[in-house]
Order: C-alpha cells, then structure tokens, then sequence
C-alpha cells in the first residue's frame, strides 16, 4: 500500500477564558490590526470523511464520506486575531484570502513543532470567525491539503475577523500554548522565512502544504498576510 488515511474533519473552537493577550499595530495604521492570545477553549469535533495521500508526493488519490459521533474536548490554545484593517488591505478575493489563511496556518503548525521540539499531531489547528460577543469560532476544517472554495461555504465562513488557532490536541492541554505566546515573534518571522525561501510557486508540502489543496494564489497571500503581522 502506497497511501495513508487522513481525517477531514469539522471544528468548532469557544474561548472559554484568555490567559494573556496582545495587540500590534502595522507600521501603516494607528489602530490595532492583529492579536494574539492563549487561554482556555472548549473545542468540538467531528470526522465526517476522509482522504487517501500517496507517500511522499501528498497528492489526494480518492475520499470518502463518514459520519462519526462528536468529540468534545477542553484544553488550552494560542490563537492570533487578523483584525478587519489587514484583511481589508490585502489585494485578494475572499476565496483567495481564506486559502492564504489555510496555508499560513499550516506553515505555522511546522514551525511551532519544531520551537516546541513536539510532534506535528500534539497540535490541532482551526481557523473561524471571531464573533465579538459569543467568541465562539466555527472552522472549516482540520484536515490538511483541503480547499476551502470546494466546500461551498455559506457568507459566515468569509472571516470577517478570523481566529487562527494552534490547540493543545489533549484534554486539559500539556503546556504549549503559553510559549507559543510568548515566542509569537519568532513564530512569525520563522514562519515568514519558511515560505519565503520555499522554491516551489504555488506551494508544497514543504511550506503552505500541497499546492492541489489551495487556490493558485494561496502562498503569494499567506505571506502578504505575513508581512502584516510582522510589520
């Protein structure tokens, strides 16, 4: 057998209690245009398919639907807010952002793995809405390579002010979130470099992930969306 199995799953991360949290400006703008925080969440899942990936290449090579119970799991989370300014700013569809956001999430799990010296399935990672009152975050899915513009998402999923989070995948978490936060500087300039320096044009495994699950121009807006953060 020259394949593996991976799950597609849906998620949904609450806040239950911020720990810690900080605000940056870009260099053009007055106002707060991204945050970071780790706190406590209540995270809820759902495998509903999966995915065959040939080895090495991580090409998709056939899928499945399933329908599995929900799991409910409390843990601990670092999660950076992209506030509605640097959203707005960037040169891109929405389609074309929500891919950038799942390219950039996947190059931030490899570097965190590698800062935490923790294997890649001790972090879960989710992208959703950050509603101002209810703080809950619906994500589209957990399952690396999968295109969000094949999903036909209703207006919600659009991020208007999207959560990226990087959760402790253990019940009660096991201490990564903290240094997360505070190595939130190193993270995204070692990110920046990761997928920056990559050759690859429209992504690969090596840095956004496969370039067969993301739009054409997914890396060119993970890294705009990169230079916002580290501006």
């Amino acid at each position: 057998m020259n394949y593996y199995t991976d799950a597609v799953r849906y998620t949904q991360v609450r806040v239950l209690e911020v720990a810690a949290s900080e605000s940056a400006s870009s260099s053009s703008s007055l106002t707060s245009s991204t945050s970071h925080s780790h706190g406590d969440v209540l995270v809820r899942s759902q495998v509903v398919g999966f995915k065959k990936i040939k080895f090495f290449t991580n090409e998709t090579i056939g899928d499945g639907k399933l329908d599995l119970p929900e799991n409910e799991m409390h843990t601990t989370s670092y999660w950076i807010t992209l506030e509605r300014p640097l959203l707005e700013s960037l040169p891109f569809s929405i389609s074309e952002r929500q891919s950038g956001m799942f390219g950039l999430l996947y190059a931030l799990e490899s570097v965190a793995t590698l800062l935490l010296m923790c294997d890649r399935r001790d972090l879960g990672t989710a992208i959703g809405e950050n509603p101002p009152s209810l703080r809950e975050s619906v994500a589209l899915s957990e399952a690396k390579g999968l295109n969000p513009a094949s999903l036909n998402l209703p207006r919600e999923t659009e991020f208007f002010e999207p959560n990226l989070y990087l959760f402790d995948a253990y019940p009660g978490g096991i201490g990564f979130s903290e240094p997360l936060f505070r190595a939130h500087d190193v993270l995204m300039q070692k990110t920046r470099e990761l997928i920056s320096s990559c050759e690859c044009e429209q992504g690969c495994p090596s840095c956004v992930g496969p370039a067969e699950g993301l739009l054409p121009r997914a890396k060119e807006a993970a890294l705009a969306i990169l230079h916002g953060l580290c501006a």
